[in-house]
């Protein structure tokens, strides 16, 4: 009597554990940004808020109504929230839809066949068992394996590894050790079941605001790091990673070179064309560019038209050579552009032996003077800083 008081205050755990979870996190989107995965979390602890209070309706409802019910909003509820958890890490792809839609059909159909013709509670307990091992490996293996990962998402999948062993042990014990197991049977197993769902409940809320932290925290940085429209970099991170290589320049006694390029009459295209063609030539012209750079060279977005390239170990004489090589390929690459003939680039280059007295602040000066006589000079055209 008192095992069965343990289960069903578990039970209450469990409800009011997911309704709380469920609540919180409802409310909290109330006022936020609304994702995908986001939507597919809160649905999935309402649905499991659903599972577990339709155990407390096991007597009042038909079995051959409450046991099918129940076993469909847990699949349901758990497929939901890995399916949350493999969104959040960029996870839950073509192959995982076909996985999860693969095995929730085959789950169905076997457990509809079981009800029907062998409807024993331990043949039951094991197949969802089972069934629920498979969903858990493949979370399990994709977050551990996962090299781009942080710490806290392989840390997920050992725990989805751990709970899977712990079901594999639960189908076991039902199929070959307790005949007369049932949903709710007092044996160690079942502890060890209801202790992982606890241990799940707690830690993949937590794991899964600390992820949804984690997400946002990168998106930031990326939207930091990089230009929005183009994708290459933007002002602030083409500054610092260019001081580093200065400093690597002045350390190894390599010349280096910095680049301004700005594109000619891009404001006649924004104001004849209109902005969605603007964008479009912004992008085109930094596709062309990035096409003709080497792996080590550095790109980036400085202004609103106006690009930076940084090229080291070149002298004059060939850093002068790449940088007609890339306005001589914005040239042809317009050609071929939806509105050819529309733009063009002036490049202002600067080429030194750096020192310790090296600036990079000097040097964008320097380069910006140069894109300046350029201008003056005609646009389309090449001219580097005495």
């Amino acid at each position: 009597m008192a095992v069965q008081l343990d289960i069903r205050t578990l039970l209450y755990l469990f409800i009011f554990g997911n309704l709380f979870t469920a609540l919180l996190t409802s409310f909290y989107r109330l006022h936020s940004s609304r994702d995908k995965a986001s939507t597919l979390f809160i649905a999935a602890k309402w649905l499991q808020v659903a599972y577990w209070s339709s155990f407390l309706v096991w007597n009042v409802m038909p079995r051959y109504i409450a046991i099918p019910l129940s076993n469909a909003l847990i699949l349901a509820g758990g497929g939901l929230e890995i399916a949350a958890l493999l969104l959040m890490t960029g996870l839950f792809g073509r192959k995982a839809k076909l996985y999860y839609w693969t095995i929730s059909v085959c789950s169905v159909i076997s457990y509809g066949s079981v009800a029907l013709f062998y409807n024993r509670p331990n043949i039951r307990v094991a197949t969802t068992s089972l069934w629920a091992v498979l969903f858990m490996v493949y979370p399990a293996f994709r977050l551990m394996k996962n090299r781009k990962g942080s710490p806290l998402q392989g840390l997920m999948g050992f725990i989805f590894f751990l709970f899977a062993v712990v079901m594999l042990i639960r189908s076991m014990t039902a199929l070959f050790l307790e005949p007369g197991m049932g949903a709710l049977s007092p044996n160690l197993p079942q502890y060890l079941y209801f202790l992982g769902m606890f241990f799940l409940l707690i830690v993949g809320s937590s794991a899964f605001i600390l992820l949804s932290n984690e997400h946002t925290y990168e998106k930031l940085k990326r939207m930091a790091t990089y230009d929005g429209l183009t994708g290459i970099l933007g002002r602030r991170t083409f500054m610092q990673e260019a001081e580093q290589k200065l400093a690597h320049a002045v350390k190894k006694q390599e010349f280096f070179s910095l680049l301004l390029l700005d594109l000619d009459h891009f404001k006649r295209v924004n104001d004849s064309k209109g902005h969605d063609v603007g964008d479009a030539v912004l992008q085109d012209f930094v596709f062309t560019i990035q096409s003709n750079l080497k792996t080590f060279d550095l790109f980036g977005r400085v202004g609103g038209e106006e690009f930076a390239v940084l090229l080291c170990g070149l002298d004059e004489e060939d850093s002068g050579c790449r940088a007609e090589q890339l306005r001589q390929a914005v040239e042809e690459g317009a050609s071929s552009f939806t509105y050819p003939g529309e733009y063009t680039v002036s490049i202002g280059i600067v080429t030194v032996l750096p020192g310790p007295l090296t600036s990079l602040n000097m040097l964008y000066k320097l380069s910006d003077q140069a894109l300046y006589q350029a201008k003056q000079l005609g646009r389309n055209r090449v001219v580097r800083s005495g």
